[in-house]
């Protein structure tokens, strides 16, 4: 055991040694090495370095630069020491680039350091200016006159080493000039456009240290504008003549391109004149978003002018000649094609017409549907050109393109072809319409799809037909075909559209064939309607069925006799004016005492006095004597008595009554009437009931006594045993 434990140890150490030196070789193998130094002058030292191992995991890096005079080399003092964990650093200040310098860096790693080999380097050769400062910039007509300069701590002894580089760029394109500016800090710039964008840039270097330079500068400015130097492109359309001689012109140009420009475009300026009659002119002034104008010329032959105008001036006026209505056109141009070259592209081609000597021509082209001479795409080209790519179109839609002739002033008649550049099926089928039927015979015709929705060529035409699941198709390159030999029924048909990619069907329509021209779809249309009237009407009438069929039934416990108290009658108030609620059918009703209608009575209870000299008793006062009766109820009309429809009786008949011992709350009424001590009220002229009667009441008052008349009248209507 004593052996073994030494034998272990020593394998433990040795496997320990040979794991340092192991991992002391692969750090030997990363090279860690210096790239670059470059000085900014009084500013700092930077130095960039790069290892052969990306995977290198160093936790931080240490720069150290030293100097030394260039000429002994012998000793080197240090100048800085930086750390950081990226791949390079700076170490500042530094008063002077006249040294030579010596620079080396540091790895710190988990298994120990790497230190890089020494760079040796110049400071004179690794200066890297700072940039230069734009100090003023004075556009003119053609020229940029740039007033520039160091930062005021760059050394004057040191700025005739400087190179400067300067760029000036518009419309993408670039010109570059390198000069040795001083002793001048001012640079003109010559032979720009005007009116044009410039972006002005700089940079400098010490012409000592030819591998650096600062960094870019750069300002945008204008030059200043001149008037246009060239004139707009213009072309026209003409519409044929109207009423009165009239014909619809359209002006169409395109701005003036750049450089000949000179500036900004404000305002268009278009003028037309007869050439037979000079006093019949057109001016008018246009904005810049403006392509077109439309105006209204006569059939005789007249000019037309187009000008750009901006801040500097008017540009040279764009000439074009409209021809008389009654002139001779000239001839086209010939074996005019058009070719697909792929989804967004079209190869026009031409050739000139014989024995003519043409100035120009002029390419158009449009999508279909035409939107308006507004949305015509035109493009001159000179008279040697023959051929032409059209851009920028859509697959599937169709064009319309078209070559005219220029001759001198005259334009010849154009040719023109529908052209895709990619073939679609259509969107739509044709809209079939039956002509005519018979026993055995259909004539149909269809309107053609418009070319918008065909995507393509037409190829043929589909017609399908079927009856009792038996279905047939005919082929024809005609609009209108006649199906011939068909037995009696009704069949479903249908026409569809080809292209060379697909096609596509129109509405089917359903034809009767030998049932006597029997229109099938107007008698179900029929049907329909009908059917809903007879479902939609109860439904609207709902409420008016329910009240026919069950009529509401009145709830006697809402009757307004029901209300009536067993209070003392005189608490009920009766004057002249008072109200009168009675009970009619279903319903009640509140009439005023002076109205005097009259109504029916459906039920009432009518008590008088027995003829008991007991029960009536003469009151004598200081103005009168009157009768104070108190009758037992006795009713005079039985409850059964319905409502009946009458007028005022001109004479009283006598009713009969029986006696009512126990009256009820309804004899309140009368009783009320009777025993209340007011003002006289005379109730018989608004109590009717036909074959009885309400006997006629006064009342007398207490403040008087009563006539002999009055009396006499009284006991006239009274029933005998009741009389006093």
């Amino acid at each position: 055991m004593s052996q073994r434990k030494p034998s272990q140890a020593g394998l433990l150490l040795w496997m320990y040694v040979m794991n340092k030196f192991l991992d002391t070789a692969a750090v030997a193998s990363l090279t860690l090495s210096i790239t670059q130094c470059v000085i900014l002058q009084y500013i700092n030292i930077t130095c960039y370095w790069e290892t052969s191992d990306q995977h290198l995991n160093a936790s931080s890096f240490r720069l150290q630069i030293n100097k030394t005079y260039c000429e002994s080399k012998e000793s080197y003092n240090c100048v800085g020491v930086c750390d950081t964990r990226g791949s390079n650093c700076s170490v500042q200040p530094i008063n002077s680039a006249l040294h030579c310098f010596r620079a080396d860096v540091l790895a710190y790693t988990h298994t120990g350091s790497i230190r890089s080999p020494l760079y040796f380097f110049n400071g004179l050769e690794s200066v890297k200016l700072p940039p230069p400062q734009i100090k003023h910039l004075k556009p003119s007509a053609g020229c940029l006159h740039v007033v520039w300069g160091m930062t005021e701590s760059f050394p004057k002894d040191e700025k005739n080493h400087i190179r400067l580089q300067v760029e000036f760029t518009t419309h993408d394109q670039t010109r570059s000039e390198t000069i040795q500016p001083y002793p001048n800090e001012t640079l003109e710039l010559c032979d720009l456009h005007p009116g044009s964008k410039y972006t002005v840039r700089l940079r400098a270097q010490d012409n000592r240290a030819h591998a650096h330079w600062s960094s870019w500068t750069s300002i945008d400015t204008t030059t200043a504008e001149k008037a246009p130097s060239a004139a707009p492109r213009l072309w026209r359309h003409i519409q044929p003549a109207e009423e009165a001689g009239k014909r619809r012109l359209t002006l169409l140009w395109k701005p003036v391109s750049w450089p000949e420009v000179n500036g900004v475009v404000l305002s268009y300026s278009v003028s037309c004149r007869s050439e037979l009659d000079p006093s019949q002119w057109t001016c008018v002034a246009l904005n810049t978003s403006r392509s077109s104008y439309v105006l209204s010329v006569s059939a005789d032959p007249c000019h037309c002018n187009l000008t750009a105008t901006n801040s500097a001036g008017t540009s040279p006026p764009a000439h074009i000649y409209i021809p008389a209505h009654t002139d001779t056109e000239l001839p086209p141009p010939q074996n005019f094609s058009v070719t697909p070259l792929d989804d967004t592209r079209l190869k026009v081609e031409w050739t000139a017409a014989l024995n003519q000597s043409e100035s120009g021509f002029v390419l158009q082209w449009s999508s279909l549907p035409h939107g308006g001479p507004a949305s015509l795409h035109w493009e001159h080209m000179n008279k040697t050109t023959r051929s032409f790519n059209l851009t920028g179109l859509l697959p599937e839609v169709p064009y319309n393109v078209s070559v005219v002739s220029l001759y001198g002033r005259r334009v010849g008649s154009d040719k023109s072809v529908i052209a895709f550049t990619r073939e679609g099926a259509p969107s739509v089928g044709p809209k079939m319409t039956v002509l005519e039927t018979s026993s055995s015979i259909v004539v149909l015709k269809w309107e053609p799809v418009p070319m918008e929705k065909l995507h393509g060529f037409i190829q043929n035409y589909t017609v399908l037909y079927s009856i009792n699941g038996k279905s047939e198709k005919v082929y024809t390159s005609a609009e209108q075909i006649s199906l011939s030999g068909l037995t009696a029924g009704i069949y479903n048909i249908c026409v569809m559209a080809h292209t060379a990619v697909g096609g596509a069907a129109g509405p089917w329509h359903m034809v009767a064939v030998g049932l006597e021209d029997v229109q099938v779809i107007p008698i179900l249309l029929c049907s329909l309607l009908l059917s809903f009237l007879i479902l939609i009407i109860p439904l609207c009438l709902r409420v008016r069925i329910k009240q026919c069929l069950c009529p509401t039934v009145p709830d006697p416990s809402k009757s307004s006799l029901s209300v009536w108290s067993n209070t003392k009658p005189c608490q009920h108030k009766l004057t002249s004016t008072m109200s009168s609620i009675i009970t009619i059918g279903q319903a009640t009703s509140c009439q005023g005492y002076a109205e005097k209608d009259y109504v029916p009575i459906q039920v009432l209870t009518y008590h008088t006095a027995r003829r008991d000299d007991t029960e009536a008793e003469t009151k004598t006062n200081g103005t009168g004597t009157y009768l104070d009766p108190k009758p037992t109820p006795t009713p005079a009309f039985q409850t059964h008595l319905f409502n009946q429809s009458y007028t005022k009786p001109d004479q009283v008949i006598p009713a009969g009554y029986t006696e009512d011992l126990e009256p009820s709350s309804a004899d309140l009424l009368f009783d009320s009437l009777f025993s209340c001590e007011r003002n006289p009220v005379d109730l018989s002229s608004y109590i009717h009931v036909s074959q009885s009667y309400v006997p006629f009441v006064t009342s007398v008052a207490a403040c008087r006594t009563p006539e002999l008349d009055e009396c006499s009248h009284f006991l006239q209507v009274l029933p005998e045993d009741t009389r006093i």
